[in-house]
């Protein structure tokens, strides 16, 4: 078929009578990989075993060496392109060009999965009677069966599925519970530490009775509370009593003359004792260096000073204990707020763990579309109805370079793809005839 030549852009139409089209290969849909084989109630045979994974095949694809793959080993595979069949290279059979595992040329078995969905099957997991056929286990039963071991994603023991739901909620020993009271999450281990800190937790006033106090008011509530129970203002100097708030100004209106009295005798006991260290160091400076020895009146009156200064010393020490003691609650709440803390840690690690997953889902989605788009690249120039469309750009240049023998002919894209057979195309070139070769051009169909 000659055309003529013409300065611009030039479409070329090539009308092809195709009695059949055949189509890509069927999606690679599945994402597992084979069935395992101790599903299968009958004895097994070799050609239902995948090239890949040697499990029983699942959505068989056979590739044009005749080998044959589960769908998602085959994807796996081929995810970083066109790779050496290793089932051929294993057995010594490989050939190249054929021996080449791609998306285009393989195919799906429907023979081979039909016979495999056939097959008896019975459950492997321990306990279950189930029975049926591949294609019921894969629809009906896989993933489902009450038996099926899973691992608990908190303590990772292997549990029943029907069992799993009752182990989250009571026996897991690391499950995670939610406050009742504030509604925040926490280990099953840490519910003591959270119970000391949780700002909700109700707590019981001893004094008026009340309950259900949160822990965050409970403080506000013992200040305004007039039965709750508090040290004497004047515990400081030696008052023991505990007294309840509303008496507070009846208790110190009643002993007011032992409170004046045990002010005046701390005061004395302090102007001693200022007194007594001062001697103290007087006398030590001017001891006379020939003097070994005091007096015994004066060693009386010491002794009687340093009884007194025992006993303030017991009750400066009371004070310290009672500061004690608040450092160790203080103590208490700090280790928990740390637990805490560690606890968010934990859960901030998981969301980062998660959101790396979603990040490898993305980049397989990606996988996917990128195939999509060289399938939907490859049906547009593929001819369904015996009609191909070449349309030839920059057709001037490339005749220039076809008349000075650098580039003679051009190639189309293949308009006809077939699985059994050879893909057809279009080779154009110049006429080889003398009086043509400048104005003509040659259209070959070709394999």
């Amino acid at each position: 078929m000659d055309i003529t030549w013409e300065p611009e852009e030039v479409s070329m139409v090539l009308v092809h009578m195709a009695a059949t089209v055949c189509p890509l290969p069927g999606s690679l849909e599945t994402n597992q990989p084979g069935f395992p084989k101790d599903i299968l109630g009958a004895k097994l045979e070799g050609k239902y075993l995948c090239s890949h994974c040697k499990n029983i095949l699942r959505r068989p694809f056979q590739a044009q060496c005749g080998h044959r793959y589960c769908s998602y080993c085959l994807k796996t595979i081929i995810s970083s392109g066109p790779q050496k069949c290793a089932a051929c290279l294993q057995e010594e059979i490989y050939e190249e060009g054929i021996s080449i595992l791609e998306i285009s040329s393989a195919f799906p078995d429907n023979a081979a999965r039909r016979e495999v969905e056939s097959l008896p099957a019975v459950c492997p997991n321990n306990g279950c009677v189930w029975k049926g056929t591949i294609k019921d286990f894969e629809g009906t039963h896989e993933g489902r069966c009450p038996f099926m071991l899973i691992q608990c994603p908190s303590c990772k023991s292997m549990i029943k599925l029907n069992d799993m739901e009752r182990h989250n909620e009571r026996e897991c020993p690391e499950r995670k519970l939610n406050c009742k009271y504030c509604k925040g999450a926490f280990y099953f281990p840490e519910i003591k530490a959270h119970d000391e800190i949780c700002p909700k937790f109700p707590l019981t006033c001893e004094g008026c009775g009340r309950k259900r106090i949160p822990r965050e008011k409970f403080q506000d509530h013992v200040k305004s509370c007039g039965k709750c129970k508090a040290p004497c203002k004047f515990y400081i100097i030696g008052c023991t009593e505990m007294v309840e708030n509303e008496k507070s100004l009846e208790h110190e209106t009643k002993y007011v003359s032992e409170h004046l009295g045990k002010l005046l005798d701390f005061i004395c006991c302090m102007k001693e004792n200022r007194e007594l260290e001062h001697q103290l160091g007087y006398s030590l400076v001017h001891v006379p260096a020939n003097n070994s020895v005091l007096n015994v009146p004066d060693l009386s009156e010491f002794l009687k000073k340093i009884e007194t200064l025992d006993q303030k010393t017991v009750t400066f020490e009371n004070i310290v204990c009672v500061l004690n003691r608040e450092v160790e609650r203080i103590s208490i709440m700090i280790e928990a707020y740390n637990r805490q803390h560690r606890m968010d840690q934990e859960k901030i690690e998981s969301l980062s763990m998660k959101v790396r997953q979603l990040e490898r889902t993305i980049g397989l989605k990606d996988l996917v579309i990128a195939e999509m788009e060289q399938r939907i690249s490859d049906a547009e120039v593929t001819s369904y109805d015996g009609i191909f469309i070449w349309k030839i750009a920059d057709f001037a240049r490339k005749r220039q370079e076809a008349i000075a023998g650098r580039c003679p002919a051009m190639f189309s894209p293949d308009f006809i793809r077939m699985v059994f057979n050879p893909n057809l195309r279009t080779r154009s070139c110049r006429s080889d005839t003398p009086a043509f070769s400048t104005s003509h051009i040659g259209m070959v169909t070709e394999q």
